[in-house]
């Protein structure tokens, strides 16, 4: 979203002989959760570690996009809600200014927020509100006054994570704001977020990222390591060390003995500060629609601590709707899709556009292409930011023309019993674990030549019992092969060495003339007798003349005939043939079309395609 990360900023390989150490502390860091509120942390107590009585109702889709605070310095206003309603959104995200709302420590001022709310209210629109921590403007207040440090040892403009002033202000802020607009008509729920925007421990400076403020140091010491070693002889048993207490253990940097130690500090920070402000605010609210963001891409998960498994696990205990900010990747979609499957948590999707603004069309259809892929844990989806840019020009009509589509599909992404797999230990402090750089693309390469339902499945999800990898019939690995690949063969399972084996295990649901120019999304409807396909040509400057076969058996569906229609309902040029109905498609670059596949044979009379 608003702070895009560099898809090849990858950890730095670390010694070996820290590696039996971080390896035996890594359950201790993302096991089924620590408490949040086990930290020392002076913070405000409103909840308890589980969530208020009767386990809310997960939140219902929405069709949204990002607004700023205000509208250069007043509210927005009821007749600009309406016409994102006449548009067919039904929520706005407004991002929120700390500054504002509580311009001195304790002292709250809401009279804009309540006011921006009724203008929303009486429009027929619902605010999402969007806390942040630190970077957007009003982010932090002008009073929170410390300072992140960086790996470098530079000063960011972030707040120090665990500033024992900030850091409660901070949560404190969260959680009276929530209470304070709880049950008014207009609000929608609220992202909860902290760090430096969705990057988590991204830094305001360049090349590098927070985490060694000395507060946060002070935790490490005081709180994280006794509560994970119990004793320093035990740490140093772990770590092949010597120290005689835990004050004497560094705060390693990237690069340095023992910074896989440090790392998995900063993982654990987002556990429990993440879990903290769900379980504030579930207090306080408990039909509060939350949302976490999941920004950046998967060579970041080591340096900013984005994992989203950590995220997941918290979002599975709270009820919360993951947003995953980079949907215009299908690599990161995929795994994200798979990921909600597996936790039982709704994912949205955001778009961010790219700088090059000859690619927004097309980005912008691929995003929205994409949303299928949620099915059935959909979450809804925004744009990102709706603020009068070249953008909101060209991309946001093309996403509220076809948002009625997205809205109206119903059911689910076909899996396939075959998966691929990455190795993610290096973001949990291996530091001879595979570099994390090349997994999503290499994922969205596949799926562009082999449409089809496969999962993706992280090693973290296995070693904690989210997934089991001897219910796939087949795995490839995406960046080698590890402890628990090895087990899958020896147990009898197929690991593939290339992804043109998938297809032995599973069919496609749809082949192309040719890929790159065209991507296809299906979703099944729970009978399993149709389909609604989205098909996106996701090129700038080339269109889509040619012939696409769509396979029932790799849609999943029941035995049987079938055709294709077109959005209408109306039979298309097509040809059954061995694999699937093969009919004619016609798109313009960076367009949309919807096709569906439904029972019955092909029409008598249907014109047979050239190409078929």
């Amino acid at each position: 979203m608003i702070f895009k990360k560099n898809p090849k900023r990858f950890p730095i390989p670390l010694p070996v002989a820290v590696v039996g150490a971080v390896l035996a502390v890594v359950a201790l860091v993302t096991a089924p959760l620590m408490a949040a509120e086990a930290t020392t942390s002076a913070k405000p107590k409103t909840s308890s570690a589980a969530p208020a009585a009767g386990k809310p109702a997960a939140a219902a889709p929405f069709w949204s996009t990002q607004l700023k605070w205000d509208n250069n310095g007043t509210a927005w206003s009821q007749s600009s809600f309406a016409a994102l309603k006449a548009d067919g959104l039904t929520s706005a995200e407004i991002d929120m200014s700390w500054n504002t709302v509580e311009p001195s420590n304790g002292t709250f001022n809401y009279s804009e927020l309540d006011q921006e709310i009724s203008n929303a209210s009486a429009a027929g629109v619902r605010l999402v509100l969007i806390f942040w921590y630190s970077g957007w403007k009003g982010s932090p207040a002008a009073w929170a006054t410390s300072h992140e440090i960086t790996n470098t040892g530079a000063q960011s403009t972030t707040p120090a994570w665990w500033d024992p002033t900030d850091e409660p202000a901070y949560l404190t802020y969260v959680t009276n704001t929530v209470k304070h607009v709880a049950g008014e008509a207009g609000y929608g729920g609220s992202i909860l977020d902290y760090g430096r925007l969705d990057a988590v421990w991204g830094s305001s400076v360049s090349g590098a990222v927070d985490g060694w403020a000395p507060a946060d140091v002070t935790k490490f010491h005081n709180v994280y390591l006794p509560q994970t070693y119990s004793s320093i002889s035990a740490f140093n048993s772990a770590n092949k060390t010597s120290y005689t207490s835990f004050s004497q253990v560094p705060a390693a940097t990237p690069g340095q003995a023992l910074a896989s130690v440090y790392q998995l500090f900063r993982l654990w920070t987002v556990e429990q500060i993440y879990g903290q402000l769900a379980a504030n605010v579930r207090g306080v609210s408990a039909s509060t629609p939350l949302y976490y963001y999941s920004g950046g891409h998967i060579g970041n998960w080591a340096t900013f601590e984005n994992v989203p498994e950590v995220l997941f696990s918290l979002a599975k205990k709270y009820n919360i709707t993951v947003i995953q900010d980079c949907s215009e990747s299908p690599g990161i979609d995929l795994l994200f899709a798979s990921m909600g499957r597996a936790y039982g948590v709704n994912v949205a999707t955001e778009w961010t556009a790219p700088s090059d603004s000859t690619q927004l069309a097309a980005q912008a259809v691929k995003w929205i292409g994409n949303y299928g892929m949620m099915l059935p844990n959909g979450g809804g989806t925004d744009f990102f930011i709706h603020d009068g840019t070249q953008k909101d020009v060209v991309a946001f009509p093309i996403y509220t023309n076809w948002l009625a589509n997205i809205k109206g599909l119903s059911g689910s992404y076909p899996q396939q019993p075959v998966a691929v797999y990455i190795d993610a230990s290096a973001a949990f402090g291996n530091a001879s674990g595979p570099n994390l750089g090349a997994p999503e693309n290499t994922i969205a390469a596949l799926w562009d030549g082999y449409q089809a339902g496969f999962s993706v499945v992280t090693s973290q999800e296995v070693n904690s019992g989210v997934v089991k990898l001897a219910q796939y019939k087949a795995v490839l690995p995406m960046n080698g092969v590890d402890a628990n690949l090895t087990a899958y063969k020896n147990a009898g399972g197929n690991l593939l060495t290339a992804g043109s084996q998938l297809a032995q295990y599973a069919p496609a649901y749809a082949k192309l003339a040719n890929s790159g120019i065209v991507q296809i999304v299906p979703v099944v409807a729970a009978g399993k007798t149709s389909a609604q396909l989205t098909i996106a040509d996701i090129n700038s400057g080339t269109a889509y003349n040619n012939v696409i076969t769509v396979n029932p058996a790799g849609l999943g569906l029941a035995s049987g005939s079938y055709h294709l229609v077109n959005a209408s309902g109306a039979t298309i040029p097509q040809k059954a043939v061995s694999g699937g109905v093969c009919a004619s498609a016609s798109l313009a670059a960076a367009s949309l079309t919807k096709w569906s596949m439904v029972a019955g044979g092909v029409p008598s009379g249907t014109p047979t395609p050239s190409g078929c």
